[in-house]
């Protein structure tokens, strides 16, 4: 297999004479060698790939060549439909590799041909469209359609969960989009998934005996690996909110009480679900105050939850806080009232000539989540962390692994063995210490490799330190680093990303920007769906204000992009739950939790941010950080450690020079 890889991938191979103007690059070559090594030896690999590497042939011609049924798993949907889109068809077309390689997305991807079919004549435009495009898709999958954005409230109506979906017994199984894609992952060598749908898969094979969403495989490779840990917690955890149960009840609502032909069954279904509701509004509500109550020392700052999301507030809270009388009595109530709709749809399902599927849906969700509140309610021992979030009105109740690194080595190291790594940012001032012990991994039984990038960063690339600014807790910061952010972008006519770590700063900066004369547009995280802010932003002449959703993934390369300016050093928020239960769980062993888990991560965030300046050889711009910290403190020798070798300055006189 070396031969076939040093003639696909080597000087002279068939890759550089598919495309124009190819330069061997001896960093991609390298990198395919240790992950084709990794499938053969089933040995866990963690490879670092700096930009511009061609990371993605590094480990899909390897992955093709080995004979073994791979998954590729990744952060993004942007990089899953990359995949598809360009370097397969370059597997194919031009190196002459005949592999099956499908696409495989969460159910909510897929347009739901029974819950259409129910919707019956609609006005609503973006309904109205999908109903054309139903007519000539072929997956089903509503990234096809560019007319109706992903989170336009017209899906919802049209697309299934896990939990509503029917199984076998659906009148549409055989039809439906779902149905035909795991049939194609079966038959394929190579799947393409995210990290959510991997670790749902993983969690539902741990929770049930032979239950899967993924077809059996061999090896697994994570690209944009940085965000293993965060996405397994969150998998491996359990969560209840007032959104999960609004939808069982609607849902049950439909099949309950819709579906029923008696008049007494039709009404005993609506009597069972507005008791349900009440129960439900009941005990949030009650938990809703409880959490106001908490003491501030115990509550942690507004925060991004999630890349993307609204801001959310989380608190610590055990289940002494939030399940103690009499709140008790109402988790009581609300219990007995999901019990009391399992069992009426038990019977209903047995009841039912055509054996009650969709019945036996709305059975099994209601006992899942009694299930997890009861696991909310139990103490939380030594293992998982309990805590709540709330965003605007709705109530989000988690428990949460501390530690992830245990359960990824058992279940997924020890288990698959055949298992890859990747990312642009794995290691800090040069060591995968931190990525290696969060992922599990241990240092005599997984290998590492570490790949420079091929770009010329002191010629492509300036970065720029100012000392003159106050430090971040002075309280004249904002408004002179307003002030700089002004200054910089005049430089290079905005073409900017400019990054913050929370959401106040990212609205004080737009009301301060857009309440200028200033030659450029603003663009604001939040006001458009992502997708469009991006494709506003190529147009040029742009400035793009966002938080943690546009630190990572996102690829502008060219003169759109020309200045990267970060305000503040990317640590997270020291009291948000899961940071101060890890943090908490290193002092018991006498670790630092500062050095040992908030900085390594937060230098990773950093090294991130700084990536999305410079994607390919001929770009060229400014990197900008205005948080005197990284100069002014010890620790900040780890951020610039692990920095690309850009040219630094801290005059911003010289900046203007450069560029």
């Amino acid at each position: 297999m070396r031969a076939a890889l040093l003639d696909l991938l080597g000087p002279g191979g068939r890759l550089s004479q598919a495309l124009p103007g190819y330069e061997h690059r001896p960093e991609q070559l390298a990198m395919a060698g240790a992950v084709l090594d990794a499938l053969d030896d089933a040995r866990p690999l963690l490879v670092e790939a700096g930009t511009g590497t061609g990371k993605t042939l590094a480990y899909l011609v390897p992955a093709a060549l080995s004979g073994k049924k791979v998954v590729i798993s990744t952060g993004t949907r942007t990089l899953q439909e990359q995949i598809l889109a360009r370097d397969v068809p370059l597997l194919r077309e031009r190196l002459g590799l005949e592999i099956e390689v499908v696409a495989l997305k969460g159910i909510s991807n897929y347009l739901c041909r029974r819950r259409f079919a129910e919707l019956g004549d609609t006005a609503d435009p973006d309904l109205v469209r999908i109903a054309a495009w139903s007519r000539t898709t072929q997956t089903g999958d509503k990234s096809e359609l560019a007319s109706v954005p992903e989170d336009a409230p017209a899906w919802r109506v049209v697309t299934t969960t896990p939990d509503a979906r029917l199984g076998p017994r659906c009148p549409y199984w055989e039809r439906c989009f779902v149905t035909q894609a795991r049939r194609a992952a079966a038959r394929a060598e190579i799947i393409v998934v995210n990290h959510h749908l991997f670790f749902a898969d993983l969690a539902l094979r741990h929770a049930f005996a032979g239950a899967q969403v993924l077809p059996a495989y061999d090896a697994v490779i994570f690209d944009e690996a940085h965000q293993v840990e965060d996405v397994a917690t969150e998998h491996f955890g359990v969560a209840v909110s007032t959104h999960r149960l609004a939808t069982l009840s609607r849902d049950a609502l439909k099949e309950l009480s819709a579906l029923a032909a008696p008049t007494d069954e039709r009404r005993a279904a609506e009597r069972l679900l507005a008791n349900l509701d009440a129960r439900a509004d009941e005990l949030f509500a009650a938990l809703r105050r409880r959490l106001g109550e908490l003491d501030g020392a115990r509550a942690a700052s507004v925060y991004e939850a999630r890349p993307g999301a609204a801001a959310a507030e989380s608190r610590l809270a055990s289940p002494s806080d939030l399940f103690a009388s009499p709140r008790q009595e109402s988790w009581f109530r609300l219990d007995a009232a999901l019990e009391e709709l399992a069992r009426h749809a038990e019977r209903r399902a047995a009841a039912a000539p055509d054996g009650g599927e969709e019945h036996e849906a709305i059975c099994r969700r209601a006992e899942a989540i009694r299930a997890d509140l009861a696991q909310l309610a139990e103490p939380p021992g030594h293992r998982h962390v309990h805590w709540a979030e709330l965003r605007g009105r709705q109530v989000h109740l988690h428990a949460s692994p501390i530690e992830v690194g245990p359960l990824l080595r058992e279940r997924v190291a020890e288990a698959i063995g055949s298992v890859v790594f990747t990312s642009a940012t794995l290691t800090t001032a040069g060591s995968f210490e931190f990525t290696r012990a969060r992922l599990g991994l241990e240092p005599d039984t997984s290998t590492e490799l570490l790949v420079d990038s091929p770009f010329d960063f002191a010629r492509q690339a300036m970065l720029y330190l100012p000392q003159d600014l106050p430090l971040p807790s002075e309280p004249d910061f904002a408004d002179a680093a307003l002030a700089r952010i002004r200054e910089l972008l005049a430089i290079t006519a905005g073409r900017a990303f400019v990054l913050f770590t929370s959401h106040r700063a990212l609205a004080h900066a737009a009301a301060a920007l857009r309440g200028s004369d200033a030659p450029y547009r603003v663009l604001v995280q939040g006001e458009r769906p992502r997708g469009a802010l991006l494709d506003d932003f190529r147009t040029g002449g742009a400035v793009l204000l966002a938080t943690g959703a546009f630190w990572e993934g996102v690829d502008v390369p060219g003169d759109s992009l020309s200045l990267v300016i970060l305000e503040k050093l990317p640590f997270g928020v020291p009291d948000e739950p899961l940071t101060a239960a890890r943090s908490a769980r290193l002092l018991e062993r006498g670790e630092d939790p500062f050095r040992d888990y908030q900085l390594p991560r937060a230098a990773l965030a950093l090294k991130q941010g700084f990536g999305r300046l410079i994607r390919r050889r001929d770009d060229r711009g400014i990197v900008a950080i205005l948080d005197r910290r990284i100069l002014a403190r010890g620790y900040g020798a780890t951020f610039l450690a692990s920095l690309p070798p850009a040219t630094r300055t801290s005059a911003l006189e010289q900046v203007r020079r450069w560029w």
